[in-house]
């Protein structure tokens, strides 16, 4: 049996005004960097990846839930729809939080 493969980073709209993009993605990468550490598979197949030419990043720190669900975003022109972060993230920190207290357990 095979593990199911991650779905590829949510595709969220930009908007007129939403929240910043670059803050959005970083939160995203921190998150999956989480979830791959805690559980061995990543939430999303091509989040962090690194793009051939650039300099590598250093990879993202993790994030523990509570930091997830108590971060703030600064509204931009041309950001990514609110309501649509809204539920990434959150459903983000509930996997967070089910994978930490599954590590807590075991």
């Amino acid at each position: 049996m095979s593990s199911p493969v991650p779905p590829r980073v949510p595709a969220i709209d930009v908007v007129l005004r939403g929240f910043d993009r670059r803050q959005v993605d970083d939160l995203v990468d921190r998150a999956n960097v989480t979830l791959t550490t805690l559980t061995g598979v990543p939430a999303f197949t091509d989040a962090a990846v690194p793009v051939p030419g650039f300099p590598e990043r250093r990879p993202p720190e993790p994030i523990s839930a509570a930091e997830l669900r108590e971060s703030s975003l600064d509204v931009t022109l041309r950001g990514y729809d609110r309501s649509q972060v809204v539920d990434v993230l959150s459903d983000l920190a509930d996997r967070i939080t089910e994978a930490e207290s599954r590590g807590d357990r075991g």
